[in-house]
């Protein structure tokens, strides 16, 4: 097949379930509230909006469709929330899509916290994989396997997978996550301050890099005076020093470009506001319409037309991409097979005849520490068909 039967058209996505985003702020800026209130201003039915939620912050809100996925492990054992998200809600979800899709809009409340999950898996299951105790940071773990894998690598690995899995199922993800003020030194010497994402650089190769739209919520202060008339220079005392104002107001805002402070905002549209707009779920949606307005510069077709066409096409990637992944193999499925065929064998005859064959087909016979999905399906076939002498 030529290459150029892989060129195509691209019209821009028009849909908020379209694309990936990202609310984020300092706690207790409103991200929680805002997925409510623009999930419930912009979808006709709260089936269609399912909050995944890490942590309680849901706790004090009037919310329809949640999974409350932190309820699955505590601090100690968080890892079965990672577990309970990548082998029971992604896997339904992507069948869900494939046979009728309910839900168009996938919340992560927090981010943060879904990459907390996900760390204590791995460090987990690498653990188990390296024959270890434990392992207790991602930094430990390229000691743990002898400098064969990278944590933070291994990570994003492992992290990408099941969001791809989503993304590919036509779902749209919104990550709500945390904000900190971090100081950055430039080469020459000199200092800024900046509002960046709390989370580390692997992390946010995840849920920044991709997102195509960034809204930072930001708690700005007015200084007023006790008339509440805005202030524009600082009181000064009789010997006309400078002195703070007994009054203040602050006001949450959406920022949607990054600003001499804010550096975690933006996204991949041209048109969207210079100046901070205010917090509301009416105003954020239209800062989005807006936005894909504005990169309709060709299509004679209207939103409306848009959607209806966009969402055919979601639906019918979202079923071939099920097929797919139902005709997908896993290696726990691999590994379980084995575990079972070996039931078959005494410990001389698995030493005999398992052990040499494993050793050759996977580099080890602690086949449990093997990913290789190939090479597994290798081993299961052989220890499977493999006639014990009589």
């Amino acid at each position: 097949m030529s290459w150029r039967n892989k060129v195509q058209k691209n019209t821009p996505k028009v849909e908020l379930h379209s694309i990936m985003s990202l609310i984020v702020g300092t706690y207790k800026t409103g991200k929680t509230r805002l997925w409510k209130e623009v999930t419930e201003l912009h979808y006709s039915s709260p089936d269609e909006a399912l909050l995944l939620a890490f942590e309680p912050g849901y706790e004090t809100w009037e919310l329809d469709n949640i999974i409350p996925i932190h309820k699955e492990g505590s601090d100690e054992d968080a890892w079965k929330q990672w577990e309970f998200f990548k082998k029971e809600v992604v896997p339904g979800l992507v069948k869900e899509a494939k046979e009728g899709r309910i839900v168009k809009l996938i919340g992560i409340d927090t981010a943060d916290r879904c990459v907390d999950a996900a760390t204590s898996w791995l460090l987990k299951d690498r653990a188990k994989r390296y024959a270890k105790n434990s392992i207790v940071s991602l930094q430990d773990l390229g000691n743990a396997s002898g400098n064969v894998e990278n944590g933070y690598t291994a990570l994003y690995e492992e992290m990408k997978k099941p969001f791809d899995a989503l993304r590919n199922a036509g779902y749209g993800l919104l990550g709500l996550g945390w904000t900190k003020e971090k100081e950055t030194t430039l080469y020459n010497g000199m200092k800024y301050n900046s509002v960046e994402l709390m989370m580390h650089a692997t992390a946010r190769k995840i849920f920044e890099s991709q997102a195509s739209l960034i809204c930072c919520l930001f708690n700005e202060v007015v200084v007023v005076n006790k008339d509440g008339d805005e202030m524009s220079d600082n009181i000064k005392d009789k010997k006309g020093r400078e002195k703070g104002s007994n009054f203040h107001e602050t006001r949450t805002v959406m920022v949607f470009r990054p600003t001499e402070y804010i550096s975690i905002a933006g996204g991949r549209y041209t048109d969207l506001p210079e100046e901070p707009v205010e917090y509301s779920a009416t105003n954020f949606l239209k800062v989005f319409e807006d936005a894909v307005k504005g990169q309709l510069k060709k299509t004679k077709k209207n939103i409306e037309e848009l959607k209806v066409e966009q969402e055919q096409e979601r639906d019918e990637q979202a079923k071939d991409f099920g097929e797919q992944e139902e005709a997908k193999i896993t290696a726990e499925e691999l590994i379980a097979g084995i575990h079972q065929q070996k039931d078959r064998f005494t410990n001389v005859q698995l030493t005999e005849f398992v052990v040499p064959e494993f050793k050759m087909l996977l580099g080890t016979a602690n086949y449990p520490s093997v990913a290789d999905v190939e090479a597994l399906s290798k081993a299961l076939d052989f220890i499977s068909n493999f006639k014990l002498p009589e």
